[in-house]
């Protein structure tokens, strides 16, 4: 859960003019790991904003650019050229609705043997 910035400040001011962080604990019902945490990001901490956040490790763009252009690539290679784990770029694919269809006529060593 998160606490409100009001909230936040009021604790650290608490602390700031001499309380004890045990007793501003108690106080306004926070964990003391929380204050100090809290005094540890400093005054000028700005919060994250919330919802869904883009990929931190690689551009999903460049990750379909590579797939139009190198359909053939295993997820070995692409996450190998992306610098991130076979599973993200799975799960990065899945995400996009991208798959991969076996194609025979991709792979000539994938056909099927022919008889004579």
């Amino acid at each position: 859960m998160a606490y409100s910035e009001d909230l936040r400040q009021r604790v650290l001011h608490y602390v700031d003019t001499g309380g004890s962080k045990t007793q501003a604990a108690q106080l306004f019902q926070v964990g003391l790991r929380t204050i100090h945490v809290w005094q540890s990001q400093g005054s000028q901490h700005q919060r994250g904003k919330p919802g869904l956040r883009g990929s931190r490790k690689f551009d999903r763009n460049e990750l379909a650019k590579m797939v139009q252009k190198q359909p053939d690539l295993l997820l070995k290679e692409m996450a190998a050229r992306l610098g991130v784990s076979i599973n993200t770029v799975h799960h990065a694919l899945k995400c996009m609705g991208i798959s991969r269809k076996k194609n025979a006529a991709v792979r000539p060593s994938l056909r099927a043997p022919t008889l004579r």
